[in-house]
């Protein structure tokens, strides 16, 4: 909710989970289908995994309950180490993606540094700040 004065209040529903279609598009899951609900006055979201390595995400509120959500889908987390900068996700389609890691990428929060691979991803190329390569 917090903002300006003069702006009014953001209010993101209570928790909008959009779904790309891989081109570009979007659409909005329920909140049945996404399983993400935060009524309150949300802060942060931060990505994690347990000891286990289950996939976990918590949200904090403004005065309220941290909550802490669970992935029901079936995948595995693949630890970033400290020296690696990005991940080149090579899908079982043909198709690539590039996602880089960051640290203090957020205000007030931090997502751990891994990286989720499911039956959709082919292979993950992790590279480190020196070139290096290490293939998963």
């Amino acid at each position: 909710f917090g903002t300006e004065v003069s702006v009014g209040r953001y209010d993101a529903l209570n928790g909008l989970v959009m779904l790309g279609n891989g081109k570009g598009g979007f659409a909005p899951l329920s909140i049945l289908e996404s399983g993400l609900f935060l009524p309150g006055n949300g802060k942060a979201l931060v990505k994690f995994t347990n000891a286990k390595g289950a996939y976990l995400m918590a949200a904090s509120q403004n005065k309220g309950p941290l909550k802490i959500f669970q992935s029901k889908s079936a995948s595995t987390s693949v630890p970033v180490m400290p020296n690696e900068a990005v991940a080149l996700i090579t899908y079982v389609n043909g198709k690539t993606r590039r996602e880089e890691f960051y640290y203090g990428q957020s205000f007030l929060s931090q997502s751990g540094r891994s990286i989720l691979k499911n039956d959709k991803i082919k292979s993950i190329t992790i590279i480190d700040t020196k070139g290096n390569k290490r293939i998963i």
